[in-house]
């Protein structure tokens, strides 16, 4: 019986496995900078509104009037709402970006998690092969040292020459 060394088979398996979980990784990094980018623009939009909110008051506000004041208050409405379209825009932006990683890292997973399978696998019948070697080893150890009895057998008169090569061809066949 001719036996298949899956060593190579097995390497190749684990080097893909380091590298979809190197690739896992990297995609994870990428859905966390989204997610971070979300909150970065969420914190800008506010600090411009808040800006915005200030704008018409104070000593110059009080020193030019109420005209001045709504036309200030008015330029922050336009420019919070400007804001908000810039916002609604780039949080699409973001959404998209986000969701595509997140399908990349569904994706890898799955291929990690079909490697990781295969890795078993194949581990598992090198382990079986391994087995049935070694248990035909001991048995052809067997056999060789129960010819080696039959012999002896044969040279000390106990067995006739006709006994000695019907048992000898019995174990031969085992072999």
């Amino acid at each position: 019986m001719q036996y298949y060394d899956y060593s190579s088979e097995i390497a190749k398996v684990e080097q893909l496995i380091a590298t979809l979980s190197s690739q896992l990784m990297e995609a994870q990094s990428i859905v966390q900078e989204w997610t971070e980018t979300n909150a970065n623009l969420s914190h800008s939009a506010a600090e411009a509104r808040a800006k915005n909110q200030g704008m018409g008051r104070g000593f110059l506000g009080g020193l030019l009037g109420s005209k001045y004041r709504g036309a200030m208050r008015s330029a922050a409405a336009a420019s919070n709402a400007a804001i908000a379209k810039e916002i609604v825009e780039k949080r699409a932006k973001i959404a998209e970006g986000k969701r595509e990683a997140q399908e990349l890292v569904k994706n890898l997973k799955e291929q990690l998690s079909f490697a990781k399978q295969e890795l078993k696998t194949l581990k598992s019948k090198a382990r079986s092969q391994s087995h049935i070697k070694s248990t035909k080893t001991k048995s052809a150890s067997t056999s060789l040292d129960l010819l080696q009895k039959l012999k002896e057998a044969q040279q000390a008169g106990l067995l006739t020459d006709a006994e000695y090569e019907e048992k000898r061809k019995k174990l031969v066949s085992e072999l």
